[in-house]
């Protein structure tokens, strides 16, 4: 890798981690402002999917909910998955989906979201803040 590329890497890095931080805190602020609707859900099963770390295998569990809106029963997978599950199957929990496309939700209480949102974008300025001194001093 040349001198360029090693100086601006950590830059670049931090720039993309600002940007996925704020497109994901934009993501929550639309479905807080559009989904405005409540209606009780039922977690009905848990999606699992595998990632490996150097512990070996592990798994994510991704709650699979259900809800009714009229005669219409919506079942969605949420974005947001941890080990262990937040959830058990048969809990109940308050959501708030988009009366205009009833797939979108958005779970009342979540943080989690929010938090990837601040740690993405906080990770950012902070890489972008240390690519900028290393780019400038030429270290």
């Amino acid at each position: 890798m040349n001198s360029f590329m090693k100086r601006f890497t950590v830059l670049i890095v931090g720039i993309i981690f600002v940007f996925v931080g704020g497109f994901l805190y934009y993501k929550n602020s639309y479905l807080a402002k559009v989904c405005t609707s409540e209606v009780i859900a039922t977690v009905v099963g848990m999606e699992e999917r595998f990632s490996a770390d150097e512990d070996g295998t592990k798994y994510t569990y991704y709650p699979v909910i259900e809800y009714k809106v009229g005669s219409e029963t919506i079942k969605k997978t949420m974005s947001s998955g941890s080990n262990p599950p937040a959830y058990s199957i048969n809990d109940t929990l308050t959501i708030y989906y988009n009366p205009n496309k009833i797939g979108e939700f958005y779970v009342k209480g979540d943080i989690m979201s929010n938090i990837f949102s601040y740690v993405f974008m906080g990770l950012g300025v902070l890489l972008t803040g240390y690519g900028i001194k290393v780019a400038i001093k030429g270290e």
